[in-house]
């Protein structure tokens, strides 16, 4: 009986200890290389700007251009 305890436990464990680094690995992956990506941001985070948001960049971009000129 104790065997298989152990058994259950040791690949509970192996199970587990996996699972666990490769949430670690995706959560370094992502903070790193991925959260730059705006369709990667789209796709797990929500929605993409609303278009008022946009026109406001954009705006914002020229008048920065006009600026510098």
């Amino acid at each position: 009986m104790r065997e298989i305890l152990l058994a259950c436990f040791s690949v509970l464990a192996s199970l587990g200890s996996v699972l666990l680094f490769c949430f670690i690995g995706w959560y370094i992956v992502w903070k790193l290389i991925l959260c730059r990506f705006k369709f990667i941001k789209e796709l797990f985070c929500g929605a993409a700007e609303s278009p008022v948001v946009t026109d406001l960049k954009k705006g914002r971009n020229k008048l920065k251009k006009i600026r510098l000129d």
